[in-house]
């Protein structure tokens, strides 16, 4: 019995030896193996408009040729922009390749009047700043993009007959005709007065600098319609009939813009009104 005894004494010692023996060869191996990897951390992201095709200079931007894409902060350039909204009606600067992140540099804004409105206009055109002194301008009624006739009063010299005399040449004649027709407003430039028809004043914040009172305006809310003027349309135009308009501009023409339907394509044949076209057209009869 004590010789049975002392045998599994000893089996269960050597199975104690070999399991802390296990124990201390694994303790060992995770002191001295290899440190496990790190999980890498996620990078970080941020959304930036890219282009989806190949867009060329001078295109103006539609929901379709742009999209947002989230690249890493240190692969987002300086001025990139982030909001759809900020890229779709604008006009592209540089030619742009697909995949292309947009930055703000690369954008014209044709509503801004700081020099983006030069993107708006072909190669073979120029801006003409046209003033708006006519009643259908004042009732502020014409938009951007607004398609119009331009019609003049205005008087010329007369041509003379074959064989006419000197002063025949010298004698003027008063008439109305059509300048030009299917003219878009590429522009309004418009001027705000606030308050000016109800009377009120523009608020305005008074601040002092060395013993003198500087009043500056402050920052007003949206304008309402009626407190815009308009003062000037600008018209993109071929130099040629920007040089007619200039004329009859500086020659004292009177000038009336007639608004089109935006469908109308139509152009009108008209014939110059001056006072033989009104007696015959109506038979006037005009006695001494």
């Amino acid at each position: 019995m004590t010789r049975r005894r002392w045998i599994v004494i000893g089996i269960a010692g050597t199975l104690v030896v070999a399991l802390g023996c296990g124990l201390l060869a694994v303790v060992i191996n995770r002191v001295t193996g290899p440190l496990p990897a790190a999980t890498a951390i996620p990078p970080r992201t941020v959304s930036v408009v890219v282009t989806t095709h190949d867009i060329p200079i001078r295109s103006l931007l539609q929901p379709e040729d742009v999209m947002l894409m989230d690249v890493p902060v240190q692969l987002a350039p300086l001025e990139a922009v982030s909001d759809l909204e900020a890229a779709v009606g604008r006009i592209t600067m540089i030619p742009l390749v697909t995949g292309e992140t947009i930055a703000a540099h690369h954008l014209a804004d044709p509503t801004n009047y700081v020099q983006d409105l030069a993107f708006v206009i072909d190669d073979d055109q120029v801006l003409l700043a046209f003033p708006a002194t006519d009643l259908m301008s004042k009732l502020n009624i014409l938009q951007p993009g607004d398609v119009v006739d331009i019609f003049v009063s205005m008087s010329a010299p007369a041509l003379s007959a074959p064989g006419g005399s000197a002063e025949d040449e010298r004698t003027s004649a008063f008439f109305t005709f059509d300048a030009m027709q299917q003219v878009s407003l590429t522009a309004v430039v418009i001027d705000v007065i606030p308050g000016r028809r109800s009377g009120a004043a523009s608020s305005s914040a008074v601040s002092v600098s060395g013993g003198e009172v500087d009043i500056q305006p402050l920052p007003t809310d949206t304008p309402q319609p009626s407190d815009v003027e308009p003062e000037a349309f600008l018209l993109a135009l071929d130099p040629q009939d920007a040089l007619v308009l200039k004329h009859i501009i500086d020659s004292g023409g009177i000038i009336d813009i007639v608004l089109r339907a935006p469908t109308a394509t139509v152009r009108f044949e008209l014939s110059p009104v001056m006072a033989d076209y009104l007696r015959d057209r109506f038979e006037l009869v005009i006695t001494r």
